[in-house]
């Protein structure tokens, strides 16, 4: 069963440049009293996008725990580039250990990307206790400018409404289309999860 995924190393800069949000948002680039409030709007899309996706995008490192294996593959998630750094488990006898590289298989071009033992191999027996795997893994772009426009234009639509509607908004036709464009623009990435 999955408990979560956390991330470990954050991604190093943002997708979406101050310089290319002050643009959306019509301002000088001399002017420079807003900088500070711009660049919490870009971290907030950023997050925003990959929480809606499920997916890194700049290039961090994530762990994904899980209470024990699964009966068959491991899911990570999607996104760009996705490399299993690590899996480490608490064997039956309450010892952490580390798998050989050699004991699985990492399916990174899938979606979502998947682990599993490799042929002939099966997962080990675990402790039960919360985090008993822990699956250290990265994902994401290698910089800013490799991360697809469509996604840097869909945090720009977010910087610009929440710039623009600092306090709670009424739903309205704006909002909705703001949410309508968003949603256009990130579901070609969004992870396709089969029940």
């Amino acid at each position: 069963m999955r408990q979560g995924t956390i991330v470990t190393v954050a991604p190093v800069g943002e997708p979406l440049t101050l310089e290319a949000a002050k643009r959306q948002l019509r301002i000088e680039p001399e002017d420079v009293d807003q900088d500070a409030h711009i660049g919490t709007l870009i971290a907030a899309a950023r997050q925003k996008v990959e929480n809606e996706l499920g997916i890194p995008i700049l290039r961090q490192t994530r762990q994904t725990h899980l209470f024990s294996f699964p009966c068959g593959a491991i899911w990570l998630g999607g996104g760009e580039a996705i490399d299993v750094q690590s899996i480490k488990y608490y064997d039956a006898a309450g010892v952490q250990q580390t798998m050989l590289t050699t004991d699985y298989v990492v399916d990174a071009v899938s979606r979502p990307a998947t682990v599993m033992p490799a042929p002939s191999r099966a997962w080990p027996s675990t402790l039960c206790r919360a985090g008993s795997v822990q699956v250290e893994w990265q994902g994401g772009w290698a910089t800013a400018a490799d991360v697809p426009a469509d996604l840097v234009h869909a945090m720009k639509l977010l910087v610009a409404h929440w710039d623009q509607n600092r306090e709670a908004v009424n739903v309205g036709a704006v909002s909705a289309e703001v949410e309508q464009t968003f949603t256009a623009l990130i579901d070609p990435y969004r992870i396709p999860f089969v029940a």
